[in-house]
């Protein structure tokens, strides 16, 4: 399933990824919990690369941050996981692919994007 959601925006990036030049490529997403879920930058063209992974599709927001629209659990193709529900098209070039890999089962992943997709409308802190 792909949750669309109202935009939510990410937290700034890590610390240690600005000071590496990387800040662009790591955001995190806070869930209603108050949870803090790392996200790494990919390419559209990569996503068949990652296995069973939580995606979240956004575009930039200012001052670093991204504003989310969608977040899905995939398949081992790149796919939202039950394929009924496609993702929404591409909302403007500068839209960013974010992947979650530090999850460790399939009913964490759900739970996370159930976390991340009940925080509608609110700006993570």
């Amino acid at each position: 399933m792909v949750a669309v959601l109202p935009p939510l925006l990410s937290d700034q990036p890590p610390d240690l990824a600005q000071r590496a030049g990387l800040g662009d490529r790591f955001h995190y997403f806070r869930g209603r919990s108050g949870h803090r879920y790392l996200f790494s930058a990919v390419r559209p063209d990569e996503l068949a690369a990652f296995e069973s992974a939580v995606v979240i599709r956004a575009v930039p927001a200012g001052r670093g941050r991204l504003a989310a629209h969608a977040i899905s659990v995939i398949d081992h193709c790149g796919r939202p996981l039950d394929g009924r529900h496609p993702w929404p098209r591409l909302a403007a070039a500068s839209e960013r692919v974010l992947v979650h890999l530090l999850t460790d089962d399939e009913a964490g992943r759900h739970e996370l994007v159930d976390d991340i997709a009940g925080q509608s409308m609110a700006i993570a802190a």
